[in-house]
């Protein structure tokens, strides 16, 4: 009654009454009291708490405390209160700071019941903490100790002031945990933009909530005297105002704690801009152009190309994609990533923006596979990352998405890359898994160790190979004549066509022969429906040495897929070569029972960094050393992973060995040499595998060409030319050819790996190898195949050739007489005849399909594919070396019984809807000839 008869005298309103300095202090102190004197006693009662675990050690005593876990209801339940309790100091903070509220306000019972909550609530929080001091300085144990004290000192005077009321606004900061747990915001984009708008917002109205009580109760030692009337709005215009630095000057703190406040607010607000106003603006990006469906149009097509999509990888892929349809993009290329693409990454996609998209999502999640329209595309392309430290991790998860692809849709095509060989079977196993529609596996481990096995067979197939599926659109200036020769071979394309009723009932011979004579064709090989029934210490020479890396730890590389394309069916016991594997113990018994089956391996425990085990492995008589790459590891620098092979190119190119100790595969160079009476230092012949292209100038170093072709490019360089080193990173052009063309892919699957049939395989893995089943036809009646060779024009069958002066004389002499396709040259490089004063031994080049018209050079040696029963030397020759034979040219015998055959058996006829694959000459005029024979479409063209 006293009370309200003094508001009534001095006009204040009901409910309200002036707060004098002394309650303030008290409203102020008391929380500061109660912090500081409960982190004393904590530290306290832990000093105690030590000297007492000692003694409960010596006793062998003890007191197990257990943490209570929190739920989840409750901890939404403080949330909510919290914001209402927020309210409630905004409704009073409409009133001057220097008054203070009755219990005849409503608003007080309601935020005394809410504070009783919150003191129960930290009561629990305390009890069920194992740090109680670090709980005890957490920003929402702070928060609690700042606001609860006041109310048990406004329930004693029976008054409530606004005190630090405001500090209740950062239990905003746990706005993002209450939207997950009610499932509100699932992405994470939507988590970090809600966690950037809780730290500005806790930020606006704590910083105002601490100007408007300064400004309005003054500094305290002025008593007051300095301050203003400000409301709580005002305050927060000037928190915002100061936010953005641009402080218009119409509001503005005049107290010094006011000020000081201010000065320290705005260097909090730059680092606070720095941090998060980018991130907020690239998530509002991102969720406008990443997060979007695509929009599919009728009649466009277009592809999704899912998996490791890096820079690298979609640079690569473009690259080649591209190149199949220069001038006439009519496929649009989308791309799902499972994180937001970088800025180089996205400057990439810009520059493409005509034809490529971006989304940001999860082939393992339907509702991403739904925004790209998987249903609706052309094919689904699937990366794989040849450099991760878990290629089998990186093959599961890729399957995964397989099967995720195929379960969604199950007349999805795609395309997958595969690392590790084995991890091949699964895919098959998967129901909707359908070769005739264009299903396809490009396995990195299998065609790249065969790729480097061709090469040991015959110097520089790699190269040829290599040359047919790549293209270079880089302008290159041959300065010498071998140069060009070179750069016009890498100018060739690959395509497929049916074949015309007008080939009907002739020879493969025949064919070959129209389409080189008529046409500037060559062809190379046939596609035609399989009429196969179900009944149907030791002295090394000539070896191959295959130098190893890998320990323990290490992944397996697959070293099957390196001796198969070796041990292929039409070579017989003799023509066998004794392949020497030098590496780790360790990891060689780890890939043991992959070869356990094949014959003549050996392995040698060593390393291709020491000379001496180099030399017990005899390789100054071998036909060829494969340098293999370790298995990835994790690496900071590109350039260091290819550190093993490049020294081991360096440790071996260091060995001088006469001319004397020649092998096969050197026989012709050294008769060269014998030619023009020089003397020189054979070289051991080398293929280095290099998983980083960028590293082949140390490779150019080694070999004293770095003065030819001075490129970076691995395909430009004249290491490449001379087929010395192999890289697998052009592998990543082959998703853009199984997409245009899977015969091609065929093609190269076949001259690589001799065409291994999927039930040879699954044999290798027994213990007996003659227990084939009758029914594996590729194996026993595939033995009859030709093989590709490495031939000389003099002291081979070729010598009987007349005339044979140029390219077109020799391809039509051989295949009229003999059978034989010649499909290239290996070439001298001129400085070599030049200069006998060079160490390095004899350097050849190659050149893919000459043109008919190019001259031919007594010291030329000629790619050649040899029917199986032909002899290539003649019986009068003295040398009883063996040919120079490389890969088994086998059929692919697939789901669909279809097979492709190259330079088929000369008495085989052609029937209609055979697939011809064509060699085509760059700038060819084929297409203009007045002809029925071969309509190409720009579709297949490679």
């Amino acid at each position: 009654m006293f009370l309200t008869k003094q508001q009534e005298a001095s006009g204040e309103p009901l409910g309200k009454m002036s707060c004098t300095s002394e309650i303030q202090a008290a409203f102020i102190l008391t929380p500061f009291v109660t912090f500081f004197t409960g982190l004393i006693i904590l530290f306290i009662f832990r000093l105690i708490w030590s000297i007492f675990r000692k003694w409960q050690t010596i006793n062998g005593t003890g007191i197990i405390l257990v943490s209570l876990p929190i739920p989840d209801p409750s901890v939404i339940l403080v949330f909510v209160l919290s914001i209402g309790s927020l309210i409630i100091y905004f409704i009073d903070s409409t009133d001057p700071v220097g008054r203070c509220s009755s219990y005849q306000d409503k608003t007080i019972p309601v935020d005394l019941i809410f504070n009783a909550f919150f003191s129960f609530y930290f009561g629990l929080r305390f009890f069920a903490a194992d740090d109680k001091i670090k709980f005890w300085l957490e920003m929402n144990s702070i928060v609690d100790i700042f606001t609860i004290p006041p109310t048990f000192i406004s329930y004693y005077l029976k008054i409530n002031w606004l005190g630090l009321r405001f500090l209740r606004a950062l239990r905003l900061l746990e706005l993002p945990q209450i939207l997950q747990i009610l499932q509100v915001i699932k992405t994470s984009n939507s988590v970090k933009f809600s966690k950037v708008m809780a730290i500005v917002l806790s930020s606006w109205f704590t910083a105002a909530g601490f100007i408007h009580l300064v400004e309005n109760s003054g500094d305290p030692w002025l008593k007051g005297r300095n301050s203003q009337n400000i409301s709580y709005f005002e305050s927060i215009y000037l928190v915002v105002a100061t936010t953005s630095t641009a402080g218009f000057g119409d509001v503005v703190a005049k107290t010094f704690l006011g000020q000081t406040f201010i000065m320290f607010f705005i260097l909090g607000s730059l680092i606070l801009s720095a941090n998060y106003v980018p991130e907020m603006v690239e998530l509002l990006a991102n969720t406008r152009n990443y997060t979007r469906s695509y929009g599919v149009v009728k009649g466009k097509k277009y592809i999704v190309v899912c998996g490791n999509i890096t820079v690298d990888s979609v640079t690569a892929f473009l690259r080649n994609f591209l190149h199949h349809k220069s001038g006439e993009i009519n496929t649009d290329i989308v791309f799902l990533g499972e994180s937001p693409p970088s800025l180089e990454l996205e400057k990439i996609f810009k520059c493409n923006l005509a034809y490529t998209s971006f989304i940001c999502g999860s082939a393992l999640k339907w509702e991403d596979l739904r925004r790209v329209a998987v249903e609706s595309a052309e094919a689904c392309l699937i990366i794989a990352n040849p450099l991760c430290s878990d290629s089998h991790a990186e093959d599961t998860s890729n399957i995964l998405r397989v099967l995720c692809i195929k379960n969604y849709y199950p007349k999805t095509r795609v395309i997958i890359q595969i690392l590790q060989s084995h991890n091949k079977v699964y895919l098959p196993k998967i129901p909707s898994w359908n070769w005739s529609t264009g299903d396809n596996i490009i396995c990195f481990a299998e065609l790249k160790l065969g790729f480097i096995a061709q090469g040991c067979l015959v110097p520089g197939l790699c190269t040829f190979l290599t040359s047919l599926f790549i293209e270079q659109d880089k302008k290159i200036i041959p300065k010498q004549p071998w140069e060009k020769h070179f750069l016009n071979g890498l100018k060739n394309k690959v395509l497929t066509q049916h074949l015309s009723d007008d080939f009907a009932g002739m020879s493969f011979p025949e064919v070959s022969r129209l389409c080189f004579v008529k046409m500037n064709l060559m062809l190379i090989a046939i596609e035609h429906k399989s009429k196969h029934t179900d009944e149907s210490k030791h002295e090394f020479r000539n070896h191959i040495v295959a130098c190893v890396f890998g320990d323990t730890h290490s992944a397996l590389m697959g070293l099957q897929n390196f001796v198969m394309p070796l041990r292929a069916s039409n070579y017989t016991r003799r023509e066998l070569k004794d392949i020497v594997f030098i590496g780790s113990l360790d990891y060689m018994q780890r890939e043991w029972r992959f070869l356990q089956n094949f014959p003549q391996i050996y392995v040698m425990p060593g390393s291709a960094l020491y000379i001496e085990d180099l030399h017990v492995a005899n390789i100054e008589y071998c036909s060829m050393c494969a340098i293999l790459s370790p298995p990835s590891k994790p690496s900071h620098s590109q350039t260091l992973v290819d550190t093993e092979t490049i020294m081991a190119t360096l440790n071996i190119r260091s060995l001088r060995i006469g001319s004397c100790a020649h092998t096969t595969s050197e026989r012709v160079a050294t008769d060269l040499n014998e030619n023009y009476g020089k003397t020189k230092y054979r070289r051991i012949p080398i293929l280095t595998e290099l998983k980083n292209p960028s590293n082949i100038h140390f490779i150019e170093q080694l070999g004293g060409l770095e003065g030819s072709l001075k490129e970076t490019n691995l395909h430009l360089s004249t290491s490449f030319s001379t087929g010395t080193v192999f890289s697998g990173n052009f592998l990543d052009s082959l998703l853009a050819t199984a997409f245009y063309n899977y015969h091609i892919l065929e093609l190269l699957q076949m001259l690589v790996t001799g065409g291994i049939c999927s039930q040879l395989e699954q044999h290798l893995d027994k213990d007996k190898l003659s227990e084939l089943p009758e029914s594996c036809t590729t194996f026993f009646s595939g033995r009859s195949r030709c093989k590709l060779g490495l031939l000389s024009l003099d002291q081979t069958i070729l010598s009987d050739i007349k005339p044979r002066e140029t390219f077109g004389q020799l391809f039509c002499g051989t295949l009229d007489n003999l059978g034989i396709l010649c499909v290239g040259l290996y070439r001298l490089i001129e400085e070599e005849e030049r200069n006998p004063e060079n160490k390095r031994g004899v350097c050849q080049f190659v050149i893919t399909r000459p043109a008919n018209e190019f001259k031919l050079l007594p010291t030329d040696l000629v790619f050649c594919a040899i029917p199986f029963s032909t002899a290539c030397y003649k019986k009068d020759s003295s040398s009883s070396s063996a040919p120079y034979e490389i890969t088994n040219i086998m059929p692919v015998t697939s789901e669909t019984n279809m097979e492709i055959s190259c330079t088929p058996t000369w008495s085989q006829d052609l029937n209609l809807g055979n697939i011809l694959l064509i060699i085509l000459p760059a700038r060819s005029n084929a297409y203009h000839h007045s002809t029925q024979v071969i309509t190409p479409d720009p579709l297949t063209m490679w």
